[in-house]
C-alpha cells in the first residue's frame, strides 16, 4: 500500500492542521453564535444532502469511467467538460422544481424559524457552487492529486466559516453579510479549482462526443442512475441528522449538534486520506480483474482506520468531562455529550469496515448497491422522523448510529456473498480488546482537579498505552513499517 501510505501522509498533514483549526473554532468560536452557526450548517448540509440528485450521479461516473477516457494526448477525450455538462443539466432540473414549489417550501420552513424567510433561497446558489467544486474535486482525484483539492474543498472552509462567525459575533458585520460571505468563499473555491485543473493540463474545453459511442453512453447512464439512488441513499444514512434537527427542533440545537458531530468527525480525517486514494485503485483493480489486490487493500485499510479511530475516540472520551469545562458555553454544549458517544461509535463502525461501500459499487455487481443502501436509507428516514421530534439531538444521533450499523452489515454481507472477501482479521479483535484495556486502566486513575491537566494526563496516558500496545502487538504492518522508517531516519540524522 505504498502509494496509499505516501499520499495519505501528505493528505493527513494538511487535514490535521485543518482539524486543529476546526477544534479551536469548535471550542471557542462557534459556541458564541449557535443559532447563526446552525443556519450556515443547515444551508451547507442541505446542499450536500441534495447533491446526488442535483448532479445526476456524476461522482460515480467520474471515477468509474475515467480509466476508459484516460489519454493524455487527447486530454482524456474532454471527460471533464462532459462531466460539467452532465451536472449542469441536473442542476437545471433541480432549480426548476424548487422554483415551482418555492411558496410551499418557504411556508413550511418559515413556520419553524424566521431566519428561513430571509435565507432559505441561499440553498440554490450554494448547491450550484458545491456542484462545480465537487465535480472538479473528484476529477482531480483521478490523477492521485488529493492534497491541493483538500486545501480548496475542506481546509479553506475551516478558515472561512470561523472568520465569518467571528466577524458577526464581534458585530463587525451584520448577519446578511455573514451569510453572503459563504457565497463569496465558495466562488473563490471554484476559481481555485479551475486554476488547478488548468495547471494540471487536464482541461479540454470541449467534450469529445465521437469517443462516446452508444454502448458506452448507455453504460454511463445506467451507472449514473445507480449513482443517484445510491448516493442519495448514502447521504440519507450519513447526513440526514443535521437537516432533521434544523427542521424538527431548532437552528440553535443544530448548532449544538453540529459542534458535537464535528468532534466525532475528527476521527474521519485519516479515513478521507486513505479512502480518497484507495477508491481509484479499487476501480482500476476491478477494471483489471484483480480481486486479490482488492482483498489486500480492503483488509489493510480496515485495520489502519480502526486503530486510528480507536486511538482518537478513546483519547477524547476518557477526558470528556473536563473537556466541557474548558470550552465556551460548555454548560450548554454538554447536552451534546451523548451525541458525541453515539456518533463516535457510528464512525468507528464505518472505519472498521473500511472500503465497504466501494468494493461493491465499482464491481460488475454494482446494481446490488440499490439493496445495499436502499434499506438503510429507508431505516434512516423512518428513525429520523420518529426519534428527532421525540428525543431531539439524541434522537438524531441514535437514528444515525442504527442506520450506519445496518448499512455496513448489509455491505459486509453482499461483499462476502459475491466475492468471498471481508476486511476483518485477528488484529481487528485485538485492537478492540486493546482499546477497552487501555481505557479501563486510565479510567481507574484519579483525575487532577485542573481540567486542562486532567485532559493532558488522561488522554496522554491512553494514547501512550494504546499506541505502545498496537506497535508491540504488530496489529498493523503498515504502521510498524512506517515507525521503522522513522527510526531509521532518526539514526541516520
Amino acid at each position: 500500500m505504498g502509494l496509499v501510505q505516501r499520499q495519505g501522509i501528505k493528505f493527513s498533514i494538511v487535514n490535521w492542521v485543518g482539524v486543529m483549526i476546526g477544534v479551536f473554532s469548535t471550542l471557542f468560536i462557534y459556541p458564541h453564535a449557535l443559532e447563526e452557526y446552525g443556519l450556515l450548517r443547515f444551508i451547507l448540509d442541505t446542499s450536500t444532502l441534495l447533491y446526488p440528485m442535483i448532479s445526476l450521479g456524476i461522482n460515480s461516473l467520474s471515477i468509474r469511467f475515467f480509466p476508459q477516457f484516460e489519454d493524455k494526448k487527447t486530454v482524456h477525450h474532454g471527460f471533464l467538460p462532459f462531466l460539467l455538462l452532465w451536472g449542469l443539466i441536473g442542476y437545471a432540473f433541480f432549480a426548476l422544481l424548487v422554483l415551482i414549489f418555492w411558496p410551499q417550501i418557504l411556508d413550511f420552513y418559515t413556520d419553524r424559524n424566521a431566519l428561513f424567510r430571509d435565507y432559505l433561497w441561499m440553498i440554490l446558489p450554494v448547491s450550484f457552487l458545491a456542484l462545480l467544486n465537487n465535480i472538479l474535486n473528484q476529477y482531480a482525484v483521478n490523477f492521485k492529486r488529493i492534497v491541493i483539492p483538500s486545501l480548496l474543498l475542506d481546509f479553506s472552509q475551516k478558515i472561512a466559516l470561523p472568520l465569518l462567525i467571528i466577524a458577526y459575533w464581534l458585530h463587525w458585520i451584520p448577519l446578511y453579510v455573514m451569510v453572503y460571505g459563504v457565497l463569496v468563499y465558495l466562488s473563490l473555491t471554484t476559481l481555485g479549482f479551475i486554476g488547478y485543473v488548468l495547471y494540471l493540463q487536464a482541461w479540454r474545453w470541449r467534450p469529445d462526443f465521437s469517443f462516446i459511442d452508444r454502448k458506452l453512453f448507455k453504460s454511463m447512464v445506467d451507472y449514473a442512475l445507480f449513482g443517484v439512488i445510491c448516493g442519495a441513499g448514502y447521504l440519507l444514512v450519513s447526513r440526514l441528522d443535521g437537516w432533521a434537527v434544523s427542521t424538527f427542533v431548532s437552528l440553535k440545537n443544530n448548532g449544538i449538534y453540529s459542534i458535537s458531530a464535528f468532534i466525532a468527525n475528527v476521527m474521519e480525517v485519516p479515513a478521507r486520506a486513505m479512502v480518497g486514494i484507495s477508491v481509484p485503485l479499487i476501480a482500476k483493480h476491478w477494471h483489471d480483474g484483480n480481486t486479490a489486490e482488492i482483498e489486500v487493500l480492503y483488509s489493510k485499510v480496515s485495520i489502519n482506520l480502526l486503530l486510528i479511530g480507536l486511538l482518537l475516540f478513546g483519547a477524547f472520551w476518557v477526558s470528556a468531562e473536563p473537556f466541557f469545562k474548558i470550552i465556551a458555553n460548555g454548560d450548554i454544549l454538554i447536552s451534546g455529550k451523548m451525541v458525541i458517544l453515539l456518533l463516535g461509535i457510528a464512525k468507528l463502525v464505518d472505519m472498521a469496515t473500511g472500503l465497504n461501500n466501494y468494493v461493491l459499487s465499482y464491481s460488475r455487481y454494482f446494481k446490488y448497491c440499490y439493496l445495499q443502501i436502499g434499506l438503510p436509507a429507508v431505516l434512516s428516514v423512518g428513525l429520523s422522523l420518529w426519534l428527532v421530534p421525540l428525543w431531539g439531538i439524541v434522537g438524531a444521533a441514535t437514528a444515525m448510529l442504527c442506520s450506519t450499523v445496518f448499512y455496513n452489515l448489509m455491505s459486509l454481507g453482499l461483499n462476502w456473498h459475491f466475492f468471498r472477501i471481508q476486511p476483518f482479521s485477528a488484529a481487528t479483535w485485538k485492537a478492540l480488546a486493546l482499546a477497552v484495556l487501555a481505557y479501563g486502566l486510565v479510567w481507574l486513575l484519579p483525575a487532577p482537579g485542573n481540567p486542562w491537566l486532567a485532559i493532558f494526563v488522561k488522554s496522554g496516558l491512553f494514547v501512550l498505552f494504546f499506541t505502545f500496545g498496537a506497535l508491540w502487538g504488530g496489529l498493523s504492518s503498515d504502521m510498524n513499517a512506517l515507525l521503522g522508517k522513522l527510526l531509521k531516519s532518526v539514526r541516520k540524522a
